[in-house]
């Protein structure tokens, strides 16, 4: 069974999007933030990562980093969820499968999430 990571600080966006993900049928970790992402990445397989960008402490640009100096090969099975608009996004590796927008189009947002679990 695919495995996914979800991270984000929101309780309520982080817990639906891992029940959603679930449906689909993946087992899902669920973390709130940067620092937990990059222990779990390190210590864990996944098949897919979505990752929000703005978070207290430890934010997804330094779970980027991390994944590109450790696990170069998980940022092409990774889909950014962000509320900041993509015009605004600080340098983002080209690798990464997808970014969404907030408010999500929760359709095309599973649909990247099944592709990159289940093809990647």
């Amino acid at each position: 069974m695919p495995r996914a990571l979800v991270v984000d600080d929101d309780e309520a966006i982080r817990s639906l999007l891992a029940t959603i993900i679930r449906h689909h049928g993946l087992e899902v970790e669920a973390v709130a933030d940067g620092d937990a992402a990059i222990e779990s990445i390190d210590k864990d397989g996944f098949d897919v990562v979505l990752l929000d960008l703005m978070m207290p402490r430890v934010d997804g640009y330094a779970v980027l980093r991390h994944m590109r100096e450790s696990r170069p090969d998980l940022l092409q099975h990774t889909i950014i969820a962000t509320a900041i608009p993509e015009r605004d996004l600080r340098t983002v590796p080209q690798r990464v499968f997808s970014i969404h927008t907030k408010p999500f189009e929760l359709d095309r947002l599973m649909a990247d999430v099944e592709t990159v679990a289940w093809e990647g």
